[in-house]
């Protein structure tokens, strides 16, 4: 059993709060040493704000109710998000004038296959 102590920082307020989590580990006693289990922490956040979150905020992915397909749906959206990453403007602001006129996306795609 590991309990892990956070101070965040709001980004736009400065407001600063502290949380506490607890957390089950398989590790042996020599293997959960603090650094491995913040480098293990850090690392699953790192997954968390690199892909889930653009896939939730850019594509709406937590709204989305496939279930058939939602495999499928994730690959796409994937396979998308790589796309925008290529360009030299943010993913968000890309999707967003793309959903306005998106014949310069088409275009863009159409070079890239």
């Amino acid at each position: 059993m590991v309990e892990i102590h956070r101070h965040k920082t709001h980004k736009r307020t400065g407001e600063v709060c502290e949380e506490a989590h607890l957390a089950i580990t398989s590790l042996s006693p020599a293997q959960a040493d603090a650094a491995s289990l913040a480098g293990i922490g850090r690392g699953h956040w790192a997954i968390e704000n690199r892909l889930h979150h653009k896939r939730d905020t850019v594509l709406g992915e937590d709204a989305c109710r496939t279930r058939k397909a939602a495999q499928s749906l994730a690959a796409l959206r994937n396979l998308l998000l790589s796309f925008l990453h290529q360009l030299t403007t943010p993913v968000l602001r890309s999707v967003r004038s793309f959903s306005t006129n998106p014949m310069p996306l088409y275009r863009w795609l159409s070079g890239c296959i």
